[in-house]
């Protein structure tokens, strides 16, 4: 005996608005095992899914990327929509050569927030040792260096007074930059230690 064929009504739009796949999940009540599956094909995918969008980011469509890899566009789609396993080092090499783009992948244990910092730190210095090489080598190049480190530590000092605010406590211990003048040749740090609280300025002079 045939059965009614039940036509179901489209879907109402909501109206919510999602910042992530996540998110969406989350919110239109998802499975829990959709959920789990869904995170599981985003890990296993990561490093392609950034090869897309290193091509869709240079404005090469799969047709031209592959015409300047010397392949199919089916190795293209293949790539981009395959698991990172299947990758190898000269496909990631020919990506970030025919889209003129970096790409770097770590792999091991994560960094803490402080081994982080310390690192990033370090690659800082030896960058800012290596335009102070430049300068003391160009005439020509030097003012805009100068320019360029007043401009960096200026950065960094708002980015420790921004952060300085949202530690617990933070009155006792008072970060705060002023600026003085409209075009300043360099920057200098004054302390201060009014009775009440202790108290650090970084004021341009």
């Amino acid at each position: 005996m045939p059965t009614e064929t039940e036509t179901k009504a489209p879907a109402r739009p909501t109206g919510r608005k999602y910042t992530s796949v996540a998110e969406l999940m989350r919110g239109e009540n998802v499975s829990r095992e959709v959920q789990d599956r869904v995170a599981e094909l985003e890990s296993e995918t990561r490093i392609s899914r950034y090869l897309a969008g290193m091509r869709a980011a240079s404005g090469l469509t799969q047709a031209e990327l592959a015409e300047k890899l010397n392949c199919t566009q089916s190795c293209i789609s293949k790539w981009e929509s395959g698991e990172d396993e299947e990758l190898t080092i000269k496909v990631i090499w020919d990506y970030c050569r025919a889209t003129d783009q970096r790409l770097g992948i770590f792999i091991g244990k994560p960094l803490g927030h402080v081994e982080a910092i310390k690192a990033y730190a370090f690659g800082l210095r030896d960058r800012l040792k290596a335009l102070a090489a430049i300068a003391n080598s160009d005439s020509d190049l030097e003012q805009s260096i100068q320019a360029f480190f007043g401009e960096a530590f200026f950065n960094l000092l708002t980015i420790f007074e921004n952060c300085q605010r949202e530690m617990p406590n933070s009155g006792d211990f008072e970060l705060r930059i002023e600026t003085q003048c409209k075009q300043p040749k360099m920057l200098t740090c004054r302390h201060s230690e009014p009775q009440h609280k202790p108290s650090r300025e970084a004021v341009m002079a």
